[in-house]
């Protein structure tokens, strides 16, 4: 199977008003704690054996296209999932989708 590689360009975004809030509800007393979000762009499985041979330059494949949304994590659950995109030299994420939220 042949591959391909090429690097990607990511296109400027223009300002949009925000949208729906992230967090829907009363959290009072708890709304300056600062949590840290991970970013999963994908995965990838290799054996022992490949990792300990890898060396600088070695590219892998992960299980995810380009065009995927990425997973916005807090402490390993899914919050969110967006866009990546880039922000000044930085990249960033574009929220696109939010989890439905039961009212009670």
């Amino acid at each position: 199977m042949n591959s391909s590689t090429h690097a990607i360009e990511l296109s400027e975004l223009s300002t949009h008003e925000p949208g729906q809030s992230l967090l829907n509800g009363n959290l009072g007393v708890v709304q300056g704690v600062k949590v840290k979000l991970s970013i999963r762009v994908g995965e990838t499985e290799v054996s022992i054996g490949d990792l300990m041979n890898m060396r600088e330059n070695h590219i892998l494949k992960l299980n995810t296209s380009v065009d995927t949304p990425v997973d916005v994590l807090l402490e390993g659950n899914v919050v969110a999932r967006g866009i990546l995109v880039a922000v000044d030299d930085n990249f960033g994420v574009q929220i696109s989708e939010l989890p439905q939220v039961e009212k009670k």
